[in-house]
């Protein structure tokens, strides 16, 4: 299962740099915007995964596990 999630890990890493980077003669682009998106969109993704390890672990384990807040979820366009 490792295998499964290391590669679908991998292509939505990839999918989120592409769709924040633009490609020029000397490699990669990121705008100091894009940047900022960039790390929202990693955060989300690290967010989102132990979420779902987290109700993983609840439907294997049967046991309650803390509930975590949203709220810490960066929104698009706000400053931190």
């Amino acid at each position: 299962m490792a295998g499964l999630f290391e590669s679908v890990t991998r292509v939505a890493i990839e999918e989120i740099l592409r769709n924040h980077t633009q490609p020029s003669r000397f490699g990669m682009i990121l705008t100091p915007e894009a940047f900022q998106d960039l790390t929202d969109d990693l955060f989300n993704l690290l967010v989102t995964s132990r979420e779902l390890k987290s109700a993983g672990d609840r439907i294997i384990g049967g046991a309650p596990a803390p509930r975590e807040s949203l709220d810490q979820r960066p929104t698009r366009g706000t400053n931190r």
